[in-house]
């Protein structure tokens, strides 16, 4: 019995955020983000019953998070804790909108991810199993668990989701294309970003040239994000295009595509069709960026069903 919606292995960080610049501001108040944690919030809230695997380093953190997480209600079975530190990030959003970041993650509890965290009863209870590339990026035994989990969700019947989240100071765009070529034969759902991941990772010019390449790979569906001009959703039948909508204002962009993400995979379990993936997608993302942060300005499922109607979905025609 399928008890679990999705889900999703990754890295969860405590996020620490000021105003300001990182060395002006004099107050940093603390949540968490990443963006495999981000994903399953926003679809949580939207009423999925979701579950995280990680590893939560045994710090003064560890509570947190923990607290954090079951308020939620996201299963946390196959989450383990270990000796360690918890990654943090810093961020400011500044004056001018642009954002700035400082990591400290590595060897962290979470970069220790490995294929030991596979239990095959806990995946059996789930729909879709969702990763990133960012997972895969932050230690070699975390890439080789993507590996391994994508590899086991595919054999055992489960639909495999995967963001390619790429970023370029953590390692190369070839690296990144070499690892998701690697596991791209057991992604059902694949979500690039356009044009930074089209680009760099995939070396392809067009949205609509990056579903086809996806499809010819065997993925179901190609979910292209743009930012802020919307999105492409592709599978064998048909591709379609949406601007993004921003009714309540636009604040910040931390974890709009994660907000986007999660809004798509509620409406795709729910059996919807694509263009109402699309709407909850779009309406997701785009109430999501009124507020700050990657979680605390997610939406409630009443916001996103109250704003679907002011996305409008048009078909696209590709040779």
């Amino acid at each position: 019995m399928k008890t679990l919606d999705i889900v999703s292995l990754g890295e969860c960080m405590v996020e620490l955020y000021g105003e300001g610049s990182l060395s002006q501001s004099p107050t940093f108040h603390k949540s968490y983000a990443g963006d495999t944690m981000n994903m399953i919030s926003m679809a949580s809230k939207l009423g999925l019953k979701c579950g995280y695997i990680t590893n939560v380093g045994n710090d003064p953190f560890k509570d947190y998070l923990l607290d954090q997480w079951k308020s939620l209600n996201i299963n946390l079975d196959c989450t383990q804790i270990i000796d360690g530190f918890n990654a943090v990030h810093f961020t400011v959003l500044q004056n001018d909108n642009n954002r700035q970041f400082v990591y400290y993650r590595k060897n962290s509890a979470a970069s220790k991810i490995d294929s030991k965290l596979i239990n095959d009863d806990y995946l059996k209870r789930t729909k879709i199993f969702h990763t990133s590339s960012l997972t895969q990026c932050i230690s070699d035994s975390a890439r080789n668990a993507v590996d391994k989990f994508l590899h086991k969700s595919k054999s055992l019947g489960i639909t495999t989701s995967f963001d390619t989240n790429f970023r370029s100071n953590i390692w190369s765009a070839t690296d990144a294309k070499n690892a998701i070529l690697d596991v791209i034969e057991y992604i059902d759902i694949l979500s690039p970003s356009y044009p930074d991941e089209v680009n760099k990772i995939f070396e392809l010019n067009t949205p609509l040239e990056m579903i086809k390449f996806g499809l010819s790979k065997g993925c179901k569906l190609v979910v292209v994000k743009c930012g802020e001009d919307g999105a492409y959703i592709g599978d064998s039948n048909k591709i379609i295009y949406s601007k993004a909508i921003t009714p309540k204002g636009l604040l910040d962009t931390t974890g709009a595509g994660d907000s986007f993400l999660g809004g798509f995979l509620y409406s795709y379990i729910k059996n919807m069709n694509i263009e109402d993936n699309m709407r909850y997608a779009i309406s997701s993302a785009g109430l999501k960026i009124s507020g700050r942060g990657g979680i605390q300005s997610q939406p409630t499922k009443d916001e996103v069903e109250k704003y679907i109607n002011l996305v409008k979905v048009k078909k696209i025609t590709y040779q």
